[in-house]
């Protein structure tokens, strides 16, 4: 559905996979902008003023939300909804400034105060407002806050709190280092509670780098784009001694966000290892590793803060992006692991780490040599906590720099099956494994060496065929593999 059409011919804004009831009324459909992916049910009374100018909307309800029966909104200027907010029934919302809110009555039915205010009522991403709630005035609610039944909202939320009453006052913090929402009694209980959570966030995401400034450029601009100074995410950059202008990069964007850490290497200590020193430097609770040359969708790391607060207890988050059906589902064990993510573990990007079960590794850059470190870390993590889950959904824009720096055929032949079979066992069932090996061949080592070959890349494939050969010629599949191989190299040469 495009758009919906009023009495006047006017059109407003609406998103694809949205519904928006029947039986409602908008004073002014023209200056109301909706998302995809928004469930608004019946009986809203949407008052849209004119004491707002310009193009922009008064009233923006963004992706993914979910609005129950009986919406009330009043807006002189601008009430902002963000992404995924879950909206009970009955709630109202005024961006007047009311000189007195009645218990019992909204905001939009108290005395008014300043109706020329051009200040926004902004309800942050992931939000949760409970029934019969009232947001007063031109406040802003932070992110993935909960509004409980009942309250009515007269000051400003901080991000990640739950707050009740009249007034509503905050009564929880979420505190990442305790995994949990902790309970504050008065002002200085809070304040302590938020300032544990900025010397512990919830997620630290680590970007290792190296020469490769306009990707890193990219990839900040998209991760801060989304979450300004966020007190529970914290960003990690480890620059392994590149020669162009990553350093002003780094050091710009850390002097415009607190959040932001960056730190330079003496000398190039390799990927892995810089991969290892960069993850070791997470504060957060959870170490999301993310490459120099993934960026960030539009509201995908919102989306992905919220699957990570539904999923606390999980010591493994893996993102498949060749499935984009937005499901999150949960598994155990090292075998569930392999059997569902096969060769995309390998790219760091897909997978976020519990850092308290990620600290039980004895020896971190024991296999450095290998290119695939961390998929040594996801094993042993699951060996010590099996939970991890999977989120189906395609959160990056991948900038498709071809494989360089390593030999691809010692990588992801020799490396990646060794590893496997450092686990068989012990967290590996042989059968598992066995399955994963053919599969590998169909999917990886033979499409990978084709898109190599045909498109000229100056990867290093040498001994392509007798690493192969190394790890294959007792399967009874392996003169097929072996043609296919020679075939594609006759194309390189």
């Amino acid at each position: 559905m495009n758009g919906l059409k009023n009495d006047q011919d006017i059109y407003f804004n609406f998103g694809t996979q949205s519904l928006l009831a029947e039986t409602g009324y908008i004073s002014d459909p023209s200056r109301i902008s909706i998302g995809n992916n928004v469930q608004v049910q019946a009986g809203y009374h949407w008052s849209i003023n004119d004491a707002a100018s310009g193009s922009t909307p008064n009233l923006t309800i963004k992706d993914g939300c979910s609005v129950k029966a009986g919406l009330h909104v009043d807006c002189i200027h601008k009430v902002h909804i963000g992404r995924n907010v879950q909206i009970g029934p009955y709630v109202s919302m005024s961006d007047r400034r009311a000189a007195a809110v009645r218990p019992g009555y909204p905001g939009w039915a108290s005395t008014a105060g300043d109706t020329n205010s051009l200040e926004v009522l902004e309800v942050g991403d992931g939000c949760i407002l409970g029934a019969h709630c009232v947001i007063a005035g031109p406040v802003k609610i932070g992110k993935f806050s909960i509004v409980e039944p009942n309250s009515v909202v007269m000051n400003h939320v901080p991000s990640y709190c739950t707050v009740s009453g009249n007034p509503a006052v905050v009564t929880k913090v979420f505190v990442p280092e305790a995994l949990d929402w902790v309970a504050v009694n008065g002002e200085a209980d809070r304040e302590a509670a938020l300032a544990l959570r900025r010397e512990h966030p919830l997620l630290s995401i680590v970007i290792p780098t190296y020469n490769r400034a306009h990707h890193l450029n990219n990839i900040l601009h998209s991760i801060y784009n989304q979450i300004c100074d966020e007190d529970l995410v914290e960003v990690v950059v480890t620059d392994n001694a590149s020669p162009d202008t990553t350093q002003v990069i780094g050091e710009t964007y850390a002097s415009l966000f607190s959040s932001l850490h960056y730190s330079r290497n003496k000398q190039n200590i390799g990927a892995d290892l810089n991969i290892a020193h960069v993850s070791s430097l997470a504060k957060g609770s959870f170490i999301k590793l993310n490459g120099d040359d993934d960026y960030w969708r539009d509201g995908a790391l919102i989306d992905f803060i919220g699957i990570v607060l539904q999923n606390l207890d999980c010591t493994l988050i893996h993102t498949n992006h060749f499935n984009s059906d937005g499901q999150v589902f949960r598994l155990e064990g090292c075998d569930q692991f392999l059997t569902h993510t096969s060769n995309n573990a390998v790219h760091m990007t897909m997978n976020t780490m519990k850092r308290s079960v990620w600290d039980q590794i004895e020896d971190k850059s024991k296999y450095a040599y290998t290119s695939i470190n961390q998929i040594y870390w996801f094993y042993d993590i699951l060996s010590l906590d099996p939970k991890f889950c999977i989120i189906n959904r395609d959160l990056y824009y991948y900038a498709g720099v071809a494989p360089e720096g390593y030999n691809v055929g010692e990588v992801v032949i020799k490396h990646f099956l060794d590893a496997l079979q450092h686990y068989e066992g012990r967290a590996l069932k042989s059968e598992t494994i066995r399955e994963e090996k053919k599969k590998r061949l169909y999917q990886v080592i033979l499409p990978l060496y084709e898109i190599i070959v045909t498109h000229g890349y100056s990867s290093d494939v040498s001994n392509y065929e007798e690493y192969y050969t190394d790890y294959y010629a007792n399967e009874d599949y392996y003169e097929e593999g072996l043609l296919k191989l020679r075939q594609l190299s006759a194309i390189k040469q």
